[in-house]
């Protein structure tokens, strides 16, 4: 046992020590706290097509769009833990009942392995990767709004379920990924299973290739299956393509980015009010994000929802044309112009938004 006053002359020189060397001081209270991060999105909208009344949480006018909480930290020398909370407007229904309370979700909260060689194992509740901007978070999206088959097929939060997942490493040349995930198919737009016991499946493969030293090439292919309630099983499968080009010199003012995603499914046994079969649906995007100046960023995206166009169901066709001011990774304002048009209504709906972004704290960086 130590003796009571070399006990005390330890204190004093620990003490002593990290007062006189702050990275010391920061380094021991970093071993015990995770990097904490927040996030808000502010909006301002106006569209001819949109809600006026607030208990809709998508409605004119100005709103918080979402605020994010992030805790991420390594536990060990074997695991990586992240705990992810989505502040936003609780969505109800009818909207004309609603509330303009806002509700805490648990967007992602998992654990991951850091440590073994060529696979990640992750389990908990995450972010799914069917196609590439399911994986997206709201502020990560490339625009201000999710791309028409992402509400219409998965919802807004996309297919977010309580998960295990395992990418593999394949042995190729270029950069190729194999993910295989088991999940609860819980979602409500393509499962809406209520079983316990249901497992659905997920498979997703990504491939990147350099095509030189300024021109990324991405090419991924997903598929999922799952009961849904009416106890048939309901499929989605889709495909993205991303080529991105930035120059090695002068790369800091000048960039291109373009992305094409197609997303359809079959939700076996589900009709509309009128009791026509809407099962099979599908829907694609594409559009070009390109910078011009050292902040600046001008974008235009042209979407279908209705490929192949089902028998009851009205094509849906929108376009949109995007100007962002970036000062700094954490803070962006986005001022977005939407025109849509559906087969079944004469006119079309035409929708402004401005959007503020803001990041404070050790926000880790995204997936490339």
């Amino acid at each position: 046992m130590k003796h009571p006053i070399q006990g005390r002359l330890l204190a004093v020189a620990l003490s002593s020590f990290l007062f006189y060397f702050p990275a010391a001081r920061a380094a021991s209270g970093k071993a015990f706290n995770p990097d904490l991060s927040a996030n808000f999105l502010g909006l301002i909208r106006q569209g001819t097509g949109i809600s006026n009344n607030r208990s809709n949480p998508d409605h004119n006018g100005v709103r918080l769009q979402e605020a994010e909480i992030q805790l991420s930290s390594d536990v060990d020398v074997y695991f990586k833990a992240v705990a992810l909370f989505s502040v936003s407007q609780t969505d109800t229904t009818p909207a004309a009942n609603g509330s303009t309370e806002y509700g805490i979700d648990p967007e992602e909260v998992y654990l991951e392995t850091i440590s073994l060689p060529g696979v990640t194992i992750r389990a908990g509740k995450m972010k799914l990767g069917l196609g590439k901007h399911n994986q997206l978070h709201t502020h990560a999206y490339p625009f201000i709004d999710a791309p028409l088959f992402q509400s219409a097929l998965v919802g807004d939060e996309g297919l977010n379920e309580t998960a295990v997942s395992a990418a593999v490493l394949v042995p190729a040349p270029w950069f190729s990924e194999i993910t295989v995930q088991g999940f609860t198919p819980g979602n409500s737009e393509l499962y809406r299973s209520r079983e316990s016991g249901e497992i659905g499946a997920l498979v997703r493969l990504k491939n990147l290739w350099d095509l030189s030293d300024d021109t990324t090439l991405e090419f991924g292919l997903s598929g999922t299956r799952g009961k849904n309630s009416l106890e048939k099983t309901a499929t989605a499968y889709g495909g993205d393509l991303t080529v991105k080009w930035r120059p090695s010199e002068g790369g800091k003012y000048r960039s291109l980015i373009w992305n094409s995603e197609y997303l359809g499914a079959n939700r076996k046994g589900l009709t509309d009010g009128s009791g026509n079969d809407v099962a099979k649906l599908g829907g694609l995007t594409t559009y070009v994000q390109y910078q011009f100046a050292e902040r600046w960023w001008a974008q235009a995206r042209g979407e279908v929802l209705g490929l192949p166009k089902p028998t009851e169901f009205a094509r849906v066709t929108k376009q949109s044309a995007l100007l962002a001011f970036l000062p700094s990774e954490f803070s962006g304002l986005r001022l977005q112009y939407d025109h849509t048009k559906a087969d079944d209504r004469e006119k079309s709906d035409h929708t402004v938004s401005f959007q503020y972004n803001i990041t404070i704290g050790a926000h880790p960086a995204h997936a490339y």
